[in-house]
């Protein structure tokens, strides 16, 4: 892997492999909802939407066709700390797709035609993920525990979307979208010299432009605060969060083996005891989130109503015997091979591997190495992640309830 920083700041990453005939690029900005205000909340990923309908020289329908007819796929995403673009191509049509790629991240025209006919897609993008009970969790959470941006929703609201204008566009991509907040990213059948010179060639305003420095957030306190939201869903889902650790600290090799321990695969206590012995729930598991200034440890299960509390305690129970009681060394040696497989595997799939690529260096500044990872994730010993677990649950957490109306006490 080979990593350049031009003198404004912009990152390119390649990792050649010749072994493959298909060449995966993306290009990754530090914008979303955790650097939005409760004014512009949603703009990160209006703009996301918007850079698809068209430039100076592709209308919409154009984009698409170029990137159906390479037989590639594109797409891009985005989430509370970044914006992502990218696509995957056979090896000989990178160089039409990153030109495509290119020209929207840079050119897009904003056509006011074109935003309020998207104003419209992204309201029914709203009205639908108000239908998805884990969804509405997922946004409950983030708005009990963070008082700050990072409680606000990436999609935004309706009132933002309808409203945003040409001008709000423009000064948010001017604030966000520089190139010391950009990092590009190629993983595949394509040489560093090959990668350098689209980067340069379709980038070259990018690469040309003066440095500015990249937006900054404050960093938030999560509260252990407790919410529901009654709706009449088919099913209910429930979120409990506990303060975990960010990306960059020393331990999440540790943190990510107790994740498997407890709620990761078919294996784990907590899927074991509440939906193999007790019948409780269909799905039950863990889900870390380690973001640039703070992250959340958080078990999430999807229940019929009337088990809501006997799930909730019971996966209470669980935390607190793990905590007072700690894991086995068979859990040990298992949750190790279970990472160190899902990082080797990660790296034999190109786009996992480039989006690991892209997110390091977008959060943290720097490469990521598998190596040093599969070093760490060797050196963690029972010892390590016992104290993990009375660390990270030894707080109150934070428990959200979405669904029907059942028998709670918080």
């Amino acid at each position: 892997m080979t990593t350049k920083i031009y003198d404004n700041g912009l990152t390119l990453v390649v990792d050649s492999n010749p072994g493959l005939r298909s060449v995966t690029a993306g290009i990754m900005v530090g914008a979303g909802s955790a650097y939005e205000t409760p004014a512009n909340n949603g703009i990160s990923h209006f703009i996301e939407h918007m850079q698809f309908k068209g430039t100076h020289k592709r209308s919409a329908e154009e984009i698409a066709r170029a990137f159906d007819a390479a037989g590639a796929s594109s797409n891009a995403f985005t989430g509370k700390e970044y914006t992502c673009y990218y696509f995957k191509s056979i090896d000989e049509k990178a160089r039409e797709c990153f030109d495509v790629l290119a020209d929207l991240f840079i050119h897009s025209m904003f056509d006011k035609t074109e935003l309020d006919r998207e104003r419209k897609v992204i309201i029914e993008e709203i009205n639908m993920s108000r239908d998805e009970p884990d969804g509405v969790c997922y946004d409950l959470l983030y708005r009990t525990v963070y008082s700050g941006s990072l409680g606000m929703e990436i999609i935004g609201t309706k009132e933002n979307v309808s409203r945003f204008s040409l001008s709000d566009i423009s000064e948010y991509k001017q604030s966000a979208y520089v190139p010391a907040n950009t990092v590009v990213a190629f993983v595949g059948n394509i040489t560093v010299a090959q990668a350098e010179g689209l980067v340069e060639e379709y980038l070259g305003e990018l690469v040309a432009a003066e440095y500015k420095p990249s937006p900054t957030y404050e960093k938030q306190i999560f509260v252990s605060n407790n919410a529901t939201y009654i709706h009449d869903y088919e099913q209910s889902e429930i979120s409990i969060a506990y303060p975990g650790l960010k990306v960059g600290d020393d331990d999440t090799a540790v943190e990510s083996a107790l994740d498997c321990i407890l709620g990761t695969g078919m294996s784990s206590r907590l899927f074991q005891r509440i939906r193999e012995k007790m019948g409780l729930c269909y799905s039950v598991y863990t889900s870390p989130r380690m973001g640039k200034t703070c992250g959340e440890f958080t078990v999430c299960a999807n229940v019929n109503a009337p088990n809501a509390k006997a799930c909730i305690d019971a996966i209470n129970d669980e935390i607190a015997r793990i905590a007072r009681d700690g894991v086995t060394q068979e859990e040990t040696d298992k949750a190790k091979m279970q990472l160190k497989v899902t990082a080797l595997f990660g790296k034999e799939n190109p786009m996992n591997y480039m989006l690991s690529l892209l997110r390091r260096r977008t959060l943290v500044q720097e490469d990521y190495d598998l190596d040093k990872l599969l070093s760490r994730i060797e050196r963690v010993t029972r010892d390590d992640i016992n104290e993990m677990a009375r660390r990270i649950f030894g707080g109150t957490p934070a428990t959200v309830y979405v669904g029907k109306q059942t028998k709670l006490d918080f």
